[in-house]
């Protein structure tokens, strides 16, 4: 019955809220939509006070209650609403469902992840990402499954079976990094540290996906070499023919803009943009029909796309895309923090929760990171050889060419110190826990249900306490962007351009799959394409300046730093350059990404033709002469 004094609005949503009949009628399907309808509506608020509130604190100052924290505390208060009013239906709807959560939550996140990426500082440090998404993510696992197990034997915890324990620890490996990302973008850190961490998250939950699920195979077949050689060999196919579907797609993407020319035509801007879409999603769900991993596959198929049919899209679509894409992203990236703590109170968390195997779980979590180090310091030893053999061709006067690109430096032992600080837990570990508890994967001992109710809790402390203190780390250990470091990075980008792999790409690749045609490098190491102007701009020492006295095509960024991410920067093209003529003082309202590090003009997203050389283009800047040779003096 409706409450002593509830007008007829009000007892109608409370007739709805518990159960009972609606204007005479049974409860049945009109009420299960009306439950819906609210629980949407309930969503939407928490994501618009997660906006609003996530503003107000940062206007204020206050640096230790992250976004995400705050979409939590939405998405907890909702529920703790829902269950104290005793809404049975609305607290249904608010249950952490694994489909919805894969289905529309995780691809538009990870696809735009690998759309709009910084290309260039992504594949120039591939190695020690690939190292820490794969290598680290199986250390992890083992790590934490070992402590687990063996604190839970010794009586220390609640006591989780062997393939449990190491399940937990593939699952835990997930590291999802929204709230430090954020973070490092709102102060700036520099390009090469952002890039491992965002490489090592996008890439290593694919990984603990297809881990976790491997290891669920053990639980029908028997621990024996050739098992566990048949799971590695399952774990394998599964990634590798993930990755080749996102590639196929992304290629056949490219083609299909390539062909059908649609860039030329004005009023087929939207459509553009939707047919991007239709090749992203294709990829995820052709995966998942294959019984492979759509996640793998929309990774690889926006990393495609941003390499190749981008190129292929008109001025505006570009923009619109990159934009799109980020917008759909934010939503649904947010809405998974919102998720995650409506879960608080819609499943059974804090019901006989086994606090001690989560304050073990978060002790092994600490050392499951130490394999940062470890695979920094193999990483570093490749880098150390490759200078090595680079400072011994050049005194022999080896050409570029034959030298190879330009050795990276070692991982600092201060970007270590970051990167493990920068492993937070979040949507995809509880999403792999939650689906476990609703299958009863470990049903002894109630083991599915410790391992949701860790996991939320590991993701929680590390969500408030790690990614509140992410930003002081950042400024105390000097990681924040700086123009020499920037400038270093760009000269070692333009020299690995005079590769044989690059050469490959230029010559052969690129005009197979865009509109662009094959450009040789010139005589001083530079191979020209056409201009994305106004998305891009680097300052680029010209034809005429002597090779022995500056870097081929020096890059360094100018301008203010910006608070605010912006996806056009990344949208543009890492191969790209506008060569700068003349530098004179700025008319134009200017901005600068500090993560990408490029300029565009602030009052205009559109970029010039496509048939404008890049040579002839002049660029309007506030960097003085001398702030450049510093600069070069400092590389």
């Amino acid at each position: 019955m409706p409450a002593v004094g509830a007008g007829p609005l009000t007892g109608r949503v409370l007739q709805m809220l518990d159960g009972s009949s609606v204007e005479g009628y049974p409860v049945g399907e009109h009420s299960t939509i009306a439950e819906l309808e609210w629980s949407i509506v309930v969503g939407l608020f928490c994501l618009f006070g997660t906006f609003v509130t996530a503003r107000w604190v940062e206007h204020v100052g206050f640096a230790y209650l992250p976004e995400a924290g705050i979409a939590v505390l939405f998405g907890m208060a909702a529920s703790a609403l829902a269950f104290s009013t005793h809404s049975g239906l609305v607290l249904d709807d608010m249950r952490f469902n694994f489909e919805f959560f894969m289905i529309w939550l995780l691809p538009p996140i990870i696809f735009e992840a690998g759309f709009n990426m910084n290309r260039r500082a992504f594949f120039e440090n591939l190695l020690p990402t690939s190292l820490f998404a794969f290598g680290g993510t199986v250390f992890s696992t083992a790590v934490v499954g070992s402590i687990v197990y063996g604190a839970g034997q010794a009586g220390l915890c609640h006591p989780l079976s062997g393939l449990a324990a190491l399940y937990f620890g593939a699952l835990i490996s997930a590291t999802d990094p929204v709230t430090v990302l954020a973070v490092f973008q709102r102060l700036g850190v520099k390009s090469d540290l952002f890039a491992m961490v965002f490489g090592e998250s996008v890439m290593n939950d694919a990984v603990a996906i297809v881990l976790s699920r491997t290891l669920l195979s053990f639980k029908t077949a028997a621990v024996s070499y050739s098992s566990v050689g048949l799971a590695f060999v399952t774990f394998v196919e599964i990634f590798a023919g993930s990755l080749l579907v996102g590639v196929a797609y992304g290629i056949a993407s490219a083609l299909a803009y390539k062909h059908l020319r649609m860039h030329e035509h004005d009023d087929a801007l939207y459509v553009e943009a939707a047919m991007i879409v239709t090749f992203a999603w294709g990829a995820n769900y052709t995966a998942e029909a294959l019984e492979l991993s759509g996640i793998v596959a929309i990774l690889f198929c926006g990393i495609v796309m941003a390499q190749y049919t981008r190129d292929n899209l008109s001025d505006g679509a570009v923009v619109l895309t990159a934009r799109l894409f980020k917008v759909i992203a934010l939503l649904a990236e947010t809405f998974v923090f919102v998720y995650l703590g409506m879960a608080a109170f819609a499943l059974p968390i804090f019901e006989r929760t086994q606090w001690r195997l989560v304050a073990v779980a978060i002790c092994a979590c600490v050392l499951g990171r130490t394999h940062i180090y470890l695979l920094s310091a193999a990483v570093n030893c490749v880098r150390r050889a490759k200078g090595a053999r680079a400072l011994a061709s050049a005194a022999v006067g080896a050409a570029p060419t034959a030298v190879g690109a330009a050795p990276l430096p070692p991982i600092s032992l201060t970007y270590q110190h970051v990167m493990v600080f920068s492993g937070l837990r979040g949507g995809v570990a509880f999403a792999i826990a939650a689906v476990g508890y609703e299958h009863d994967d470990f049903h002894s001992h109630d083991d599915s249900l410790a391992i949701m109710q860790t996991t939320l809790m590991v993701a929680l402390f590390t969500i408030f306490v790690l990614g509140g203190t992410i930003g002081d780390l950042a400024r105390l250990t000097g990681v924040l962007t700086d123009p020499t470091h920037e400038l270093a990075a760009r000269a070692r980008h333009e020299h690995a351009r005079t590769t044989k792999l690059h050469h490959i790409n230029r010559a052969h690749i690129r005009p197979f799959l865009t509109h662009h045609p094959a450009r040789m490098p010139s005589s001083d190491g530079w191979a020209g394409d056409e201009p994305r102007a106004g998305v891009e701009l680097h300052v680029m020492r010209s034809s005429s300046q002597p090779a022995a006295h500056a870097p081929a095509a020096a890059l360094l960024p100018i301008g203010p730093s910006s608070s605010h991410h912006d996806p056009v920067a990344d949208a543009s093209s890492d191969d790209e350059e506008v060569d700068v003529s003349c530098v004179r003082a700025p008319a134009l309202d200017v901005h600068y990404d500090e993560h990408h590090h490029s300029m565009r003009d602030g009052r205009s997203a559109s970029r010039a033709p496509r048939g404008q050389h890049a040579r002839g283009a002049r660029a309007q800047n506030s960097l003085d002469g001398q702030s450049l040779h510093d600069a070069h003096e400092q590389l």
